[in-house]
């Protein structure tokens, strides 16, 4: 992947600005010292380096069997004499007043059963970037967002305590090291955000965001920054990334003197660790602070990467305990949903997804869920016309949720080639489904796999051949609730099709439990090719 590694910073802030002001995707990673950094554009259409953001993301679906492997992590504690050496040369400058606040890391050697691309894929945070046999981040933190306005917005993360701890939640709240600690990180990185921006204010402070952290969960305290750029900052956004950096919260203030002390305590070269990495769609861009984070060498030994910030008032054992706690694999559980139709207060085809319910829940977790309750929940304003049940579940149902139907207008299909992609089961987790959507720019896809005709990007499908048989993909990619009731009823049958065959059909059906046959979307195939350009 060095490759991909470049050296002339300028030369990518520029690439990000010139990217940005034609509205061009692209994904950046910049290290802490800003002597390296990562640019691609279009990054949904590659492989090779993974990202996901609350923005977008080009990952991949995975096999069930990885997504739930249990990881296993062995630590090699850095000793406390070696920390307690960094963390006196940290002192001497806070007390020599060099510094008010330095964050402080370190370099944690281990051995896990995972590969660094199995991290990626079980990592539970809303922010992840893998490079292959480089590194992997997920991160909870975020660096800014900046909508298509110019709203810009940053949540600086500084304080923590393991949630086990009594009271935990008042007793960081409450703690006056940590308070410090928190409201000189806020008052620079508000400094920061004004570089660029107007209207700068702190619009939510010190609020308590939970992280699970392994088996356990730690909290963090966060505040919400927010600010207004000018209308073109797109034209900008290289210079306005660059003069946030290196990241307040992971730095410290005042930040030129506090940087040259941390270089001094830690003397190696953080690298990507606590730099910046994120996503433009073409419109708007997010962004995190590259923390939790695990480093491989060329050898292929991994290193797990924490720190924590320093004041004067910083207890040395404290400290240490702070950034080892933070080394854990922050695994996810995933999460599935049902959509189910409610027609004049009856709900349809509610056994089929009672058995796909127990089909998930007996692969993932060996147990069955129940929704037999659900007609005794109908609210009374959903008891006549359509309407749709949404069920979130996982190894318990976490939420049922009930709202008038409003269909998706598909006018513009394409044929959308993924051969990774897998969805025999109705992950909660669209981001594969929605990322061939925006790669080609229409309504809907249609998703051909190893060749061959599977489903949209949110129904199944069933084509109608010139005699007005209906047919549906034996490849399809999730056994639809309604496509196996039409097959149940005879109304369909079961069929491979290849993608090169779809022009001997007259017209595609999108059929899904709240479309059937009569009120679906219906496409002539001959449009889909045409889109395609055959």
């Amino acid at each position: 992947m060095q490759h991909y590694i470049r050296t002339d910073i300028d030369n990518v802030l520029a690439d990000m600005t010139a990217s940005a002001s034609v509205h061009i995707p692209f994904l950046f990673a910049i290290n802490f010292e800003q002597t390296e950094a990562i640019f691609i554009k279009h990054p949904t259409e590659q492989r090779n380096i993974l990202f996901r953001t609350p923005l977008g993301s080009n990952s991949p679906f995975h096999s069930n069997n990885q997504v739930c492997k249990s990881p296993e992590l062995s630590v090699k504690l850095e000793p406390l004499s070696v920390y307690a050496h960094k963390f006196e040369i940290i002192m001497r400058h806070l007390k020599r007043g060099d510094s008010f606040l330095a964050n402080l890391t370190t370099k944690t050697p281990i051995e896990t059963n995972l590969t660094l691309n199995e991290i990626y894929e079980m990592a539970d945070a809303p922010y992840c970037l893998l490079v292959p046999d480089h590194f992997v981040c997920f991160s909870p933190e975020r660096f800014v967002q900046i909508d298509e306005s110019g709203t810009i917005e940053t949540h600086p993360m500084k304080g923590t305590i393991s949630a086990n701890v009594e009271n935990a939640e008042q007793t960081i709240l409450a703690d006056v090291k940590e308070s410090a600690e928190h409201a000189t990180i806020v008052d620079l990185i508000r400094n920061d955000v004004s570089i660029n921006a107007e209207k700068v204010t702190v619009e939510k402070y010190r609020y308590i965001t939970r992280i699970k952290a392994g088996a356990d969960e730690i909290l963090q305290v966060s505040s919400k920054i927010r600010g207004q750029l000018n209308t073109n900052w797109q034209t900008q956004i290289g210079n306005i990334i660059s003069d946030m950096l290196p990241a307040g919260s992971i730095s410290g203030a005042p930040k030129k003197a506090t940087v040259e002390a941390i270089k001094e305590a830690e003397r190696e070269p953080r690298g990507f660790y606590t730099g910046v990495f994120g996503y433009f769609d073409g419109n708007q861009l997010d962004s995190a602070v590259l923390i939790r984070y695990i480093e491989q060498d060329e050898h292929g030994k991994q290193y797990y990467r924490s720190g924590g910030g320093i004041t004067a008032q910083s207890n040395l054992e404290k400290e240490y305990n702070e950034v080892m706690q933070k080394i854990y694999i922050p695994t996810r559980e995933p999460k599935f949903t049902e959509v189910i139709c409610v027609e004049d207060g009856h709900f349809l085809r509610l056994d089929y997804h009672q058995r796909r319910m127990n089909r998930t829940c007996q692969h993932f977790y060996g147990t069955n869920l129940s929704i037999e309750h659900l007609p005794n929940q109908l609210p009374a304003a959903t008891e006549s016309g359509l309407c749709k049940c949404r069920i979130v579940y996982g190894k318990t149902i976490e939420s049922i949720e009930f709202a008038a139907y409003t269909p998706k207008n598909v006018v513009t299909v394409a044929l959308a080639e993924d051969n990774d992609i897998d969805y025999t089961y109705k992950y909660l987790d669209r981001n594969a489904l929605s990322r061939l959507v925006a790669e080609k720019g229409t309504d809907d896809v249609i998703i051909v796999k190893d060749g061959y005709i599977t489903d949209s990007s949110f129904c199944n499908l069933v084509l109608a051949d010139k005699d007005g048989k209906l047919f549906t993909p034996k490849e399809s990619l999730l056994k639809g609730t309604y496509r196996e009731w039409l097959l149940a009823q005879g109304k369909v049958e079961e069929k491979s099709i290849a993608a090169t065959e779809l022009g001997n059909y007259e017209s595609v059906y999108f059929v899904n439990a709240m479309r059937n046959l009569n009120n679906c979307t219906k496409i002539k195939t001959s449009e889909i090719l045409f889109q395609e350009g055959e």
